[in-house]
Parts: structure tokens; sequence; C-alpha cells
């Protein structure tokens, strides 16, 4: 039987668990002082032996259980604690044998539980003084089993533990991570960012059709209020200045007003409440310039518009006479020649809608500048749930692509149809998400649409 181990040395002595030895700052750096002016004896039990032992080949913990394994041998070769630490407190290291372990008498303790072995080995130690013995480990198992059977337990300091070290996915992900710096320093870093501008949740509000009385008083005020042409002079000849087309333009305009205009006012009415307003920048916050920039804007279950649109709910104006002169003063002479796309800074509009898609392109996006643009959202049939909006950003220059998508919220409501409109005057009643006539400085400002969804042609 082997001699106990004698510890009348020592102030205190601490039977170390096996993360004392693996999971803490270098133990010749560690402030031992805490635990008093020492000497201190660390006792490693054949439980803690055998789990450092089986860390030698670890790729993380090898070197540290190598280490300490060296430690170890110069105890084994003398039989005298090893020193750790030689300046106050004193630190030595000695293993220490356990008698035969009576498991029917620790029936609390698993015997194929590592923390409780070490709990066993801990109170069969062959030491001179058992009452002098403290375990010392961070988890709460071990101290829980030795304070049970009358042995003292001292938690590890949670600043003696170092830091976690990254597993293998986050090591991994620092790769990719520092991967993607250097592919940052060799391509254009664009940020793109849509947001909401008009009130969320959205509203998609379907409006009642009004009823034939509504529909006819609406009909005959628009009818009434329709400009007429002079007869003639005074003489009851034809004026030289007269419109022999107005008829048939009035005529035509007519026609389509009973046909078509009218039946649809609720659709107008709907389209023009549906218009939600979302914002879209992109910034190039790199120092590489992107050439060939285009800017896509998506939608998957919403209607774009490049720019605002008003919807002409009773039809389109009536027709008025013109002058023999109207169309030289109305001609948009700067609207002959083509337009210039040879600025290589600016931003020129590709599909401009409406539609499912917007783009943009711009030849040469240049470090730190940033484009805004303002589009229009039209909540149709097809939208339900949320709204989704999507900015896509590609390059010559640039791999992949970069772009954020926008989900909004909708909620349906059902209005009457003259809980929207006034039947009598022609006002509309309830407020709009977006007025696009507010602030309104040119009439080319903002799309003129029909009721039906048909876009009109500019004269």
């Amino acid at each position: 039987m082997p001699a106990a181990l004698n510890t009348s040395a020592y102030d205190r002595v601490l039977i170390i668990d096996t993360q004392v030895v693996l999971e803490t700052k270098p133990l010749d750096q560690l402030p031992w002082s805490e635990f008093g002016q020492g000497p201190i004896l660390l006792l490693v039990c054949r439980q803690a032996q055998s789990e450092i032992d089986a860390k030698k080949n670890d790729g993380r913990l090898g070197t540290r259980a190598r280490s300490f394994n060296k430690l170890l041998d110069t105890f084994l070769e003398s039989r005298s604690p090893a020193e750790l630490l030689a300046v106050p407190p004193r630190v030595d290291v000695a293993l220490v044998a356990n008698a035969r372990i009576d498991w029917d008498a620790l029936d609390d303790l698993d015997r194929d539980d590592g923390d409780d072995r070490i709990v066993a080995q801990a109170l069969n130690a062959r030491v001179d003084d058992r009452t002098k013995l403290e375990l010392l480990s961070h988890d709460m198992r071990p101290r829980d089993g030795a304070i049970t059977h009358g042995l003292g337990a001292i938690k590890l300091p949670e600043h003696w533990l170092r830091e976690p070290e990254p597993s293998p996915d986050e090591r991994e992900k620092a790769r990719l991570e520092r991967e993607l710096r250097v592919l940052r320093t060799e391509q254009p870093e664009i940020k793109v960012l849509v947001e909401a501008i008009t009130q969320t949740p959205w509203r998609k509000l379907v409006v009642q059709p009004a009823s034939e009385e509504q529909r006819a008083a609406i009909q005959n005020a628009v009818l009434r209020a329709a400009p007429r042409q002079n007869g003639g002079d005074a003489f009851g000849l034809a004026s030289i200045s007269r419109d022999h087309s107005f008829e048939d333009r009035k005529r035509k305009w007519r026609e389509r007003l009973i046909a078509r205009d009218m039946p649809a006012m609720h659709l107008g009415l709907q389209r023009l409440h549906a218009q939600q307003r979302v914002r879209i920048t992109i910034e190039n916050v790199g120092p590489i310039t992107a050439e060939g920039l285009s800017l896509e804007v998506r939608s998957g279950n919403t209607e774009l518009h490049s720019e605002p649109y008003n919807v002409l709910v009773f039809g389109k104006p009536a027709p008025r006479p013109r002058l023999f002169h109207d169309p030289l003063r109305h001609m948009d002479f700067g609207r002959l020649g083509p337009a210039s796309r040879h600025e290589p800074f600016t931003f020129y509009i590709e599909e401009e809608g409406p539609g499912s898609v917007l783009t943009w392109s711009c030849s040469s996006f240049r470090q730190e500048k940033s484009f805004e643009v303002e589009v229009s959202v039209a909540l149709d049939a097809g939208t339900s749930g949320k709204a989704q909006i999507e900015a896509v950003v590609t390059a010559r220059n640039m791999k992949g692509d970069k772009r954020m998508q926008l989900l909004v919220p909708i909620v349906e409501a059902t209005m009457r149809f003259d809980e929207a409109v006034d039947p009598e005057t022609l006002r509309l009643v309830a407020d709009l998400a977006f007025d696009p006539l507010d602030g309104l400085q040119r009439d080319d400002e903002v799309r003129w649409i029909r009721s039906d969804g048909s876009v009109v042609r500019k004269d």
C-alpha cells in the first residue's frame, strides 16, 4: 500500500478538476494569491489525470495537456511535489492516489460519471490529513457532491477562465469574412436601403360601385360642364378660327365617358387610395467606382410607377375647341432632339413602368456618391398579407449583386362609393395615403391614368 502523501508543509491543499488545467489561463499566470499567501499544493487525482492525458493529441488542448504532463513527470521521478510557481505564494503540484472506493456507501454518486469519480477519489485520497482537502472546480455538480459528503469545495473564479476558442463553424465564418474583406478592396461596395414613406401598415381599399342614381347624377354634371363651340360670328357665318374637329372629338369623348369611364369610377377611387410611396437609396461606400451600374426595383405582388400617378376618376376632361394656332402653342420644342445620355455620373431611367420592374442605369457610380429615388407602389388585386418590394444593384466590376427587400403588412377595408367621393361636388371625401397633387409644380410631374388603369397619352 503506498504511503500517504505528506501535506503538512502547505497552508491549503486543493484537489483540482480537469478544467483547472485545460480551460484556464496559463497556470503560472493565475492570481493564486487570491487563495492566500501560501504555500499551496495542487493535487491531481487518477480521474483528472486520465482526462488530461486523453487530450494530448487534441488540436486545441494538446499543447496544454502535454506541458502539464511534463510537470507531473517531475513528481513521478522524485515523488516530491513539482514546483509550478516559485514566487509567493509558492504553488506545487502532485499526483494523489486513493484507497478502494466503497460505491455502495456513496450511492448518490455515479461511478460512470467523471465528475462523481473525482469526488469519490478525493474522499478516499491517500493523504496524511483529509480534513485539509478542498475541491477546486468551476462546475456545480462536483462541488455539490463534495459538500454533500463533507469535503470542502471552492468555485473556480470566472476571471481565471480563458476566452472561449472559436468552434470550427466560427473559424470558417471568420475565414470567409477575411476573404470578403479582400474582395471588397477589389470591387465596389454598394449599400442599399429600401424604406416605406407612407405610413404603415398600408391599407388596401375596396370601394363599392356607385348606385344608378349616383352614377346618373355625376354623368349629367360632367356632360353639362363640357365646353361648347361658338356657332358663328354676328352675321351667322362660320368663324375662321372654328375647330372643325371639335364635334367629332367631343362625340368620342362622350361615348367613352358613358360606356367605360362612368362604370369604372369606383375602380379609379381604389387605384387612387392604393398609391403608396417607397424610397430607394443606394450608396457607394467603398473606394472603387461601380462601372455600368444597374438599379432594378422589383415587386411580385404590386404595380410599380417611377413617378406619382393621379387617376381621372370621372374620365378625361372634355375636349375644348382648338384655335388654329393651338398646335404650335402646345408643341414642346425642347423634346424634338434626342435626349443626351452621355453624362457618365447621371442616372437614367430605362424601364419606367407601370409594371412589376423599374430600372435605372449609371455608367460610372463613383465612390462616396449616393442616389435616391422615390417610386409609387399601387396595391392591386394580387396584393395580400404583405406588399413585397426589392431593390437589386449590379455592376460590371462587381461579383454577384447587392439587394434589400421591404415587406409591408397590408390591412384590407371596404368603403361605400359616397364615403370616398361626394356625388354632388365630385370632391374626394376620404383622405388619401398619398396625394399626388400636393405640392405639384408642373403637370408633367405626375402620370395620369384612367380608372381602368390605362395611361393617358400626353397630347
